[in-house]
């Protein structure tokens, strides 16, 4: 159990609750679905589903198609589109090889990639590149370069590298457009404004500085110069130090806690760091834990009060597996695992099974039901990227511990 007197841990009361909830309900609830969603590897149709989604999305010139409908007589121009949401697809593609399974989209993942460095990273100084946001594509008025997506940029692009892929200047200079954002405390300001060359710092974005955090990380991998872990180690220690004051109010940042993974993973921490980002990381699991629906019989069982968005219970779906690698409390791993079982359980419903949208991920999981707003069965490209992430690596944790 955990100790509740050590001030590096944190845990509120709820937690007893939890406890007893996910033993009693969902024991063998879960066990059983588990196995009833398993062929060759537990989730191989639906993540396959997916990936050939994000596969038939990629346009000859390596776009992303951004927005689908189930309805396949409603169409979309590609105008709309989010330079961000576009390297977090990449980063989808990449983690379909690098957790295992197959390399058959490669090709697409690399003109894809080139798309993206071509239309939206762009230098904006000496020793720096920014991924910049195109006003008529995501609605601003004048050119700005998120944080954020360079973040998720490096996660998706780093690895590109060693392929001869992509120049190290360019990932070299996102991670100096990072640190260049981070202010003394380690906060990361959102954007940059690219017409009067200026840094906004009024602008909040919640998990743009995990973002950034994360992508450091990743560069770490094909440039490992210390700055670029001192980097992301002072991010997280801000966010770690300004949101455990948020108690049960704490955002569920995926992106912060998955770089704490990658430090864990590459024992790169020192003891105190350890029991920071550890309570940070359980902090963040309790009250989303204890917002799943739980009881079999809802027909929502999986999600959580209030969210039944599939791009958002993906985004959680990969958090709590990060958190499962940061907890050492075996009775809390135990309750992630079980909350993973159901959640991806309720992905999996919600996955178009049929049609030339196959694979698909609504924006509602009310899209089945009749009456429901047209907006529901929208499908974008970050819906399905988010939901295939986190059955990848939920499924990454099924085949470590061989509980399936």
């Amino acid at each position: 159990m955990f100790d509740l007197t050590s001030p590096t841990v944190y845990i509120p009361t709820t937690f007893i609750i939890l406890v007893a909830i996910f033993v009693s309900i969902l024991q063998k609830d879960a066990k059983k679905l588990v196995h009833e969603n398993t062929k060759d590897l537990p989730y191989y149709g639906e993540i396959k589903l997916s990936m050939n989604y994000i596969n038939n999305a990629v346009l000859d010139d390596g776009r992303f198609q951004y927005r689908k409908n189930v309805s396949s007589d409603i169409t979309y121009d590609n105008n709309v589109y989010n330079s961000l949401r576009h390297a977090g697809t990449l980063y989808s593609m990449y983690m379909y090889e690098k957790l295992g399974l197959e390399n058959k989209f490669h090709e697409s993942r690399i003109k894809a990639s080139k798309y993206f460095v071509q239309r939206y990273i762009k230098k904006i100084g000496r020793g720096k590149y920014a991924v910049i946001s195109i006003p008529e594509e995501e609605g601003f008025n004048f050119k700005i370069a998120k944080s954020g997506a360079a973040g998720v940029a490096l996660c998706a692009l780093s690895n590109l590298y060693k392929e001869g892929e992509i120049e190290l200047e360019i990932l070299q200079g996102l991670g100096e457009f990072i640190l260049s954002l981070q202010d003394r405390e380690g906060n990361v300001y959102a954007y940059y404004d690219m017409e009067n060359k200026t840094i906004d710092k009024d602008a909040e974005a919640v998990f743009y500085p995990g973002e950034a955090a994360a992508g450091l990380l990743y560069l770490y991998e094909a440039d490992p110069q210390q700055k670029w872990i001192d980097g992301a180690k002072k991010t997280l220690s801000y966010l770690a130090k300004n949101r455990k004051k948020m108690d049960m109010d704490i955002p569920f940042d995926n992106w912060s806690v998955l770089a704490i993974e990658k430090l864990f993973a590459q024992n790169l921490l020192t003891p105190e760091e350890t029991n920071t980002y550890r309570a940070y990381a359980e902090q963040m699991a309790i009250p989303m834990l204890s917002n799943q629906i739980t009881n079999s019989k809802n027909s929502y069982f999986g999600a959580f009060k209030d969210n039944i968005r599939p791009c958002s219970l993906g985004t959680i779906m990969e958090g709590l597996c990060s958190i499962y690698f940061c907890t050492d409390n075996k009775q809390l791993r135990e309750i992630i695992f079980k909350s993973l079982s159901i959640g991806c359980i309720f992905l999996s419903k919600v996955q178009v099974k049929t049609g030339e949208q196959a694979g698909g991920l609504p924006n509602s999981a009310n899209w089945v039901k009749a009456g429901v707003t047209p907006n529901a069965s929208v499908i974008r490209i970050d819906n399905v990227q988010h939901v295939a992430t986190g059955w990848l690596k939920f499924q990454n944790i099924l085949k470590i511990t061989g509980n399936y």
